[in-house]
């Protein structure tokens, strides 16, 4: 006959000895449909991580992109179709970008008033971090307002990584020049000043490794860098480079 006390004392042992595993982090990704944000959501995907993707259009996202990601239909420009795809959420990540140089998909309705609604938002979510995927050439090392390109896109991509800086939020921004679509973790990196940056490439795969590591890594809290490849370098070189960044 079993004796049910020392079961209960083995099963209580057990139960200690292998404690219960916590729930999986969620992270929320906005642009995932383009190609670094594909990126992006297989990284983290593979990191372990419970991945939800926004899209105007989900019955073409799911064919397009393969993975085991959770579709919500979004438009950053409706603040009323934010809330839901937050909920129980501890991350935010975000490749969006205008799809128009004019009209309602244009840069200012977009990277800027786009980026309020979803910084606001994930505020009122209770986010732990947001990471914005903006470009090298954008930001407040010169003044974007003169730059008239493209219906002043860099000046609102700019607009609205204000939004995310006075926001209060927990912070990474990261900053890609050319971005060929190619995997990372083959060619060494590294982060720059953007006042430092000159025309070059990072590709795909490399802005996935580090907005991944942003997730997480206090260093990267509060900074905002371009990126680049540099194969003369390490690969991991680029994590002791987050101190020397701005945080702007």
């Amino acid at each position: 006959m079993i004796d049910r006390r020392h079961a209960l004392i083995t099963v209580a042992a057990l139960t200690a000895t292998f404690p219960a595993r916590a729930a999986k982090e969620r992270v929320l990704i906005l642009g995932a449909t383009g190609r670094i944000g594909r990126d992006i959501a297989a990284e983290i995907r593979t990191a372990g991580y419970d991945v939800r993707c926004t899209t105007r259009n989900v019955e073409r996202a799911r064919t397009e992109i393969p993975g085991d990601y959770e579709w919500f239909k979004a438009d950053v420009r409706d603040p009323r179709t934010l809330a839901e795809p937050l909920k129980d959420v501890t991350y935010v990540v975000s490749s969006i970008r205008s799809s128009d140089w004019t009209g309602p998909y244009s840069p200012e309705f977009v990277d800027f008033h786009g980026m309020r609604n979803l910084v606001d938002a994930s505020k009122a979510a209770g986010i732990k971090h947001f990471v914005l995927i903006s470009t090298a050439t954008s930001g407040p090392q010169i003044d974007q307002s003169q730059n008239p390109a493209k219906n002043y896109v860099r000046f609102f991509k700019t607009k609205g990584e204000e939004v995310v800086r006075e926001s209060g939020l927990s912070y990474t921004i990261i900053a890609p020049g050319r971005v060929p679509e190619e995997p990372g973790g083959k060619i060494g990196m590294i982060l720059l000043d953007r006042k430092d940056y000159k025309v070059s490439q990072i590709t795909s795969g490399d802005i996935a490794i580090v907005t991944l590591d942003a997730l997480t890594n206090p260093a990267a809290r509060g900074k905002a860098f371009a990126l680049r490849n540099e194969p003369s370098v390490a690969l991991g070189t680029w994590k002791s480079q987050y101190a020397a960044m701005p945080d702007k």
